[in-house]
């Protein structure tokens, strides 16, 4: 079965992509590129009805990392509670594991993550460019 429009919003979302629909290339100042926007709605109709099970657990995990990553800042408030220790590194941990699950939807769906999305800027990657064109960042 084709992926859900509730579906194709996620996978919107975990991309970094605007949740907005097609419209001018300029909306309040930031800069919405409708040609990787329509990149990504032309994936969505050439999924292979094989790969959507593929999809869709990739997008099922996205879904819990991202839920996993603030519940996780929440334990940091305590280092050791009753002889259990934290780890301080989970929330680092768990926007790497977030990265590499959200490249691998990227690949799977052959559609590059939102160029312009702060989430990304932010976020530790080991990726330097979007696209076939590097980056250097100095």
């Amino acid at each position: 079965m084709p992926l859900t429009a509730e579906e194709k919003v996620r996978v919107r979302y975990h991309l970094g992509y605007p949740a907005l629909s097609a419209g001018p290339s300029l909306s309040l100042g930031v800069p919405i590129d409708t040609p990787l926007m329509n990149l990504l709605q032309r994936a969505f109709d050439l999924i292979l009805p094989e790969a959507e099970p593929m999809v869709r657990k990739v997008l099922s995990r996205c879904d819990e990392l991202d839920d996993e990553i603030p519940a996780s800042a929440v334990r940091l408030r305590a280092i050791k509670a009753e002889g259990v220790e934290l780890n301080p590194n989970e929330p680092h941990a768990l926007e790497t594991e977030y990265m590499r699950q959200v490249a691998r939807l990227s690949d799977l769906l052959h559609a590059p993550i939102y160029p312009f999305s702060e989430r990304f800027q932010a976020m530790p990657s080991k990726r330097s460019h979007t696209g076939m064109i590097p980056v250097r960042h100095s």
